[in-house]
């Protein structure tokens, strides 16, 4: 074989070998921008689920509000203050919420979406409590992770309450305590005069600060 031939087939190795090079580069460049693409996907999926609950939360502020002008107070935060039994002490502000909200004397609580609407922890009462006879489950508000939104009234700001998670952080332990937040300005109770509606938020832990609230 003369110099040239080996010179040509030099030249052909090196510029497969370019090659080679190249498509590795354009994949580690594709495989970077999949990779973005799904972090900012995941991400602005998350943004979305945050503003759908704060809307939750703010149409069960409007309800409450509404409930307040007509009852003279907020709906109550407990089973026991809505005259209603219970098979168990779970999800009871939430639950309470919703009796208060469609009881028959209430009948603005109709407009309270059907979609936002859940059972986590699938109890129901013997009590006929709602404006429509025959139901007898006591569901929850639910956040845009299928978890309950905690209700606090200020005589129970210092009462733990336990929720029983649609989707909890750890499968192994979907039940989860919650008490009223304060205020980091002055200590004492936020809303101190109102009532807290509470999510856990993307975490899906109560107490942390992405917390959803009112």
């Amino acid at each position: 074989m003369n110099a040239t031939a080996m010179t040509a087939m030099s030249r052909q190795r090196r510029a497969a070998g370019f090659t080679l090079v190249e498509v590795l580069a354009v994949l580690a460049i594709l495989s970077l921008l999949m990779g973005l693409a799904i972090y900012g996907f995941g991400k602005q999926k998350e943004r979305g689920a945050v503003v759908a609950t704060r809307g939750a939360i703010q149409e069960l502020e409007l309800l409450i509000t509404t409930f307040e002008t007509k009852k003279g107070g907020p709906p109550p935060d407990t089973l026991a203050g809505a005259k209603v039994r219970a098979d168990n002490d779970l999800n009871e502000g939430a639950e309470a919420l919703y009796c208060g909200l469609h009881a028959k004397s209430f009948p603005e609580g109709n407009n309270l979406r059907e979609e936002l609407l859940g059972n986590t922890d699938e109890d129901s009462t013997a009590t006929a409590f709602h404006r429509e006879a025959g139901i007898t489950a006591l569901l929850e508000a639910l956040d845009a992770w299928g978890n309950p939104i905690a209700y606090f009234t200020p005589s129970s700001y210092d009462r733990e309450q336990r929720y029983l998670m649609g989707d909890p952080a750890d499968p192994n332990d979907p039940e989860q305590r919650v008490t009223a937040r304060k205020s980091e300005v002055t200590g004492g109770f936020a809303n101190a005069d109102r009532f807290q509606l509470i999510s856990a938020g993307p975490d899906r832990l109560f107490g942390t600060e992405d917390d959803v609230t009112n």
